[in-house]
């Protein structure tokens, strides 16, 4: 716990937040933060983009998403929906850099599965986040396609076995409503296997653009861009 809260004041000095935004943030973001499977990402099993641990990611991409949204005040747009899903957006189930792990297909590669994976770790884990129907619709879309102008896996509630992800038994502890959610959403923009599209809410769409400018961010060389497409950094082998 001590590190990853040296990892947030550290991101909050990189950016300049003043003392009120700082009480903002963490206010949003604490019950997310504090869970046990949040902090466990930032173990260096769990390394993100390069040297970035998983949790240090999620922590700048919710930064840049706060500072992005001042951008856009008056515009109905609401701020704690935005950040929770930056905290959640990313929480896949096991770490993906160099996995022996094989895929049956390029469909099920982590960049197209991993939000799947993500949303359905979050609903099992924070399940209070999603009782409102409404704001659970927010958080699921925009959770899935974080990745855009990447594609996702689509959810086929009448074969979950083509889905073969890490957490495919909890998809059992999810309700018929959150299911029906995820496939809505998961469907939209639909090419073969995968979906193309951003986020209908503009929340999503907020975090996408903070994703990609934290990702820009933490890539240190060559081995970690290639890494995003094959999987595997020699970089950190080497380390």
């Amino acid at each position: 716990m001590n590190n990853s809260y040296e990892i947030l004041i550290n991101l909050f000095d990189k950016y300049d937040l003043l003392e009120t935004e700082r009480i903002e943030i963490y206010n949003i973001i604490k019950n997310i933060f504090l869970h046990k499977e949040f902090q466990r990402r930032f173990n260096n099993d769990f390394l993100h983009h390069g040297n970035t641990t998983l949790g240090e990611h999620i922590l700048e991409d919710t930064i840049i998403t706060y500072l992005l949204l001042s951008n856009e005040k008056g515009k109905g747009i609401d701020t704690e929906l935005a950040l929770k899903i930056s905290m959640m957006h990313d929480l896949y189930t096991n770490p993906w850099q160099n996995s022996k792990v094989k895929k049956k297909s390029v469909y099920h590669l982590h960049g197209f599965s991993h939000p799947l994976e993500a949303v359905i770790n979050s609903i099992c884990w924070f399940k209070e986040e999603f009782k409102d129907d409404y704001k659970a619709r927010i958080l699921i879309d925009g959770i899935i396609h974080h990745m855009y102008p990447l594609p996702v896996l689509s959810y086929k509630e009448s074969n979950d076995n083509e889905l073969e992800l890490n957490n495919y038994k909890l998809l059992k502890k999810i309700s018929k409503k959150h299911k029906s959610m995820i496939f809505e959403s998961s469907n939209r923009n639909k090419m073969g296997k995968l979906s193309l599209s951003p986020s209908y809410y503009i929340e999503g769409r907020i975090m996408a653009r903070a994703d990609k400018i934290a990702s820009v961010k933490q890539l240190d060389c060559v081995c970690d861009a290639t890494a995003l497409v094959t999987g595997k950094n020699k970089k950190l082998v080497q380390n």
